[in-house]
């Protein structure tokens, strides 16, 4: 568990004593300690520590898997009620390191798993404790002549760095999101409605979801470093489907909240805890997304679970700045095919298990509900490892920033009951995958183009609008902001680029309850996930796009960016969801185009009204691909005579 700074004394009315108990805490709701829910079984026989990669120091699988308390609201009659304190704490993340000191959500990494019934209103108090400047040092390296071969991300330290000016000084001012929660804009994070230390935010959910989300610090142009500082944990809300479904629950039901750290080294080389997020620059200001060497699994550094032959739920969340997790089963080196059974994504269960063939890709943002079963591994040791294309699953690859490519260790039992449970042939009779004569004929088609760097050096987010023929017929290509797409049916749309920067102004504009049909165009040599707040959607389409016809210097078209095959989509990718990868997960493909260009085309519904954002949630590229969303009664629109 966490060891408080004796800095950061524990506020009247909550002390260890009290987390421990799991009884009542006055105003906060009810706070359960979860070491005895997900107790590990007596007895396992395989498996065992392992070192790590040269250079990274730690031992793998020497720690056993911590998960987070359970933190369960009150209820106040028509609504529930929670109070959860931000604050600075020093977090135990692997017993061969010093503490490190987090900006944390009740003291622990991740925060508290807040854990709600479906249809319960929910009203949060956030209240800011936290203390002291931003526990991170920001630094940046980079070489003339493009990426290094073996970055210095890979390993810890800053040595061979510069420190990014700017970031040490940075007050503990906060904004908390709720990912994936339908709730108005007026409570869901507004990345510049901050709270400072001694304020609170209040916000209302309206709870009407059954699903894994996960909350955390949303401060515009810092969150890349305060979610890095440590503030995230996890939402779930069940509902009775759910419940009369009889999964594995207890301590069968398991998060795996996944990201990765770097950490300082002191004068004789010797780790010290100190969060380091380094960063590799192509040229003078191009970023490359980030990575770090050490990946945590619930807070805790490459750790290992015990488990019993039998079948397991997995709760899983990518809660990484930049780093997609393409992960794989591995017994005796080798996948197991089938491992992961997805049951639920993003927005909750899907209608029926569907199982993984390779790897379960998971970019920043995006969940998957699995089930696993051990019953076949009695006695035996497993690894969950991060893999790419193109490399041996459980092999390294430096130059992709995957040094030590393990994430955890399965232990199993070799002896006790592998229970009677087998995965119902239907999970969600209620859920329904929509098809494309399902939605309104009147839906409303948006054009989002991811671009690569431009003038500025930095990835581009453009909202496009589609011309009229008779419009596009004078334009001389190629033309900054004019991209021209070849569909599969060999129809040439051009559409041209509305807005850019997030102060560009023309919001995009929703009519409440409204549909509308969302086309993501990946021109870039790197996948972005996309989250869209105050909404949900299904994903319809993956589509592959020959994009060696944008020219990159004038930032158009030369000539059509064409059609060349449809996709498959993922089986966590069939559910309801609210973030999408656009882009080809894990590939490693040489040059600026040498990754397929990508359209993804999404079915959006817009529950909830107010003021939010859409944007690409790795982090480092969030100030930059992030522009403003506006959903409001249609009928507000024509009210009086005005439009």
């Amino acid at each position: 568990m966490e060891t408080a700074s004796a800095e950061i004394p524990d506020s009247p009315g909550l002390n260890r004593r009290s987390l421990l108990r799991g009884g009542a805490v006055a105003g906060l709701g009810v706070l359960m300690s979860s070491s005895s829910v997900f107790a590990a079984p007596d007895k396992a026989v395989a498996g065992g520590p392992e070192p790590s990669a040269d250079g990274l120091m730690l031992t793998k699988f020497k720690d056993p898997l911590r998960t987070p308390p359970v933190l369960r609201p009150r209820d106040r009659g028509g609504h529930d009620e929670l109070t959860v304190r931000m604050r600075t704490a020093d977090v135990t993340v692997h017993s061969e390191l010093p503490p490190v000191r987090m900006w944390t959500y009740e003291g622990s990494h991740p925060g508290p798993t807040i854990e709600t019934v479906r249809g319960r209103r929910l009203r949060v108090v956030w209240e800011n404790h936290l203390t002291g400047n931003i526990p991170v040092t920001a630094v940046e390296f980079g070489q003339p002549g493009g990426p290094m071969s073996d970055p210095l991300s890979n390993y810890p330290g800053a040595q061979g760095c510069q420190e990014v000016a700017g970031v040490a000084g940075l007050e503990p001012w906060a904004a908390v999101h709720l990912h994936g929660m339908l709730t108005g804009g007026g409570n869901d994070g507004w990345m510049e409605n901050l709270v400072g230390p001694g304020e609170v935010q209040l916000s209302a959910y309206p709870n009407d979801q059954a699903a894994t989300l996960w909350y955390h610090d949303h401060t515009h142009h810092v969150s890349r470093f305060s979610v890095y500082a440590g503030l995230a944990g996890l939402f779930v809300s069940r509902n009775a489907e759910e419940r009369a479904l009889d999964l594995p629950k207890g301590r069968h039901e398991v998060p795996l909240v996944l990201s990765d750290r770097n950490f300082a080294l002191d004068d004789s080389g010797a780790l010290t805890g100190r969060l380091v997020h380094k960063v590799e620059m192509v040229g003078t200001t191009l970023m490359r997304a980030h990575a770090a060497p050490y990946t945590l699994v619930n807070g805790v550094v490459w750790p290992y679970l015990e488990v019993q032959p039998r079948w397991y739920r997995f709760r899983i969340v990518n809660a990484a700045n930049s780093r997609i997790y393409r992960l794989m089963l591995l017994a005796d080196g080798r996948p197991v095919p089938g491992a992961f059974q997805v049951i639920g994504t993003d927005q909750g269960l899907i209608d029926k298990p569907l199982p993984v063939d390779g790897a379960l890709n998971l970019s920043p943002g995006e969940r998957a509900d699995v089930l696993v079963d051990f019953s076949a591994f009695r006695g035996r040791s497993l690894k969950l490892v991060n893999t790419m294309e193109g490399v041996t699953p459980g092999g390294s690859s430096t130059r992709h920033d995957l040094l030590e490519p393990d994430v955890m260790q399965f232990r199993v039992a070799s002896s006790g009951s592998a229970g009677r449970f087998t995965p119902p042939r239907t999970l969600s009779p209620t859920f329904k995958r929509p098809a494309l004569h399902d939605l309104p004929h009147d839906s409303r088609s948006r054009w989002v183009v991811l671009v690569g760097p431009g003038s500025a050096n930095v990835p581009e987010l453009w909202e496009m609008e589609e011309m009229e023929q008779t419009d596009a017929k004078g334009i001389t290509f190629p033309s900054a902001g004019i991209v021209q797409v070849k569909d599969a049916e060999g129809t040439v749309r051009t559409l041209r680029r509305t807005a850019m920067h997030y102060d560009d102004g023309n919001a995009f504009t929703v009519a409440h309850h409204g549909v509308e049909i969302w086309k993501y165009l990946n021109l870039a040599a790197s996948p972005h996930p996309m989250h869209i707040h105050l909404a949900h959607f299904h994903v319809l389409s993956r589509e592959n796009y020959n994009v060696t016809g944008f020219d990159r210097a004038v930032r158009g078209s030369v000539r059509p960016i064409a059609f060349l095959g449809a996709a498959e989509l993922e089986p966590h990718e069939l559910g309801e969801k609210d973030t999408v990868r656009v882009g080809t997960a894990g590939q490693i493909a040489p040059g600026p185009n040498g990754t397929p260009g990508e359209l993804v085309t999404v079915a959006v519904r817009f529950p909830v009204v107010g003021r939010g954002v859409h944007h690409c949630h790795m982090l480092e590229h969030e100030q930059h691909m992030v522009r403003p969303l506006v959903v409001g009664p249609a009928a507000h629109w024509h009210a009086g005579g005005h439009h």
